[in-house]
């Protein structure tokens, strides 16, 4: 019985030449999340800028050359953590592609990156309802914070539209 290889998986930073892929990607997401923005239009204009971008990291992962998931992470300099912080602000592997070890794999590439870039912390936010996401996290070190700045209380995420 003849086999074919096993199709390989390829993580890199994205580059402008990565647009459309990692567009396709991002609206994936957004439907996934059942979210109206980003618009498809809004995503074409300003992905080429977060892109080009110093303190944004994109990264893709190619399944037998078919991009099937990404990253999003933000590097920022903090006085809490008296070095750089990074963010993974965004990972996710397209449905049928789940189950496979792609997240993982992007998971421990933002890492990597991290610690290449001298980050001293990364963070990242969850819906509590995503107990796979969760479990990943957990196995990889990370681990719910569960004290605020204040320690009377949880932290509530603000925020308002800008004009």
């Amino acid at each position: 019985m003849d086999h074919a290889p096993a199709p390989v998986l390829h993580i890199q930073i994205a580059e402008p030449r990565d647009a459309a892929a990692l567009a396709a990607l991002i609206a994936g997401f957004r439907d996934h999340l059942g979210a109206k923005a980003p618009a498809d239009d809004d995503l074409a204009r300003s992905l080429p800028a977060a892109l080009a971008a110093p303190e944004l990291e994109f990264c893709l992962a190619r399944l037998g050359g078919r991009a099937v998931g990404y990253t999003q992470t933000r590097y920022c300099v903090s006085v809490w953590v008296a070095g750089t912080e990074t963010h993974l602000e965004d990972l996710f592997v397209e449905p049928p592609a789940r189950g496979h070890g792609i997240g993982r794999a992007l998971l421990r590439h933002v890492l990597s990156r991290a610690a290449e870039r001298g980050a001293r912390r990364l963070t990242l936010n969850t819906n509590e309802g995503n107990h796979g996401a969760q479990a990943l996290y957990r196995s990889e070190g990370l681990r719910p914070q569960s004290h605020a700045l204040y320690p009377s209380g949880r932290e509530v995420l603000w925020a308002r539209e800008l004009p």
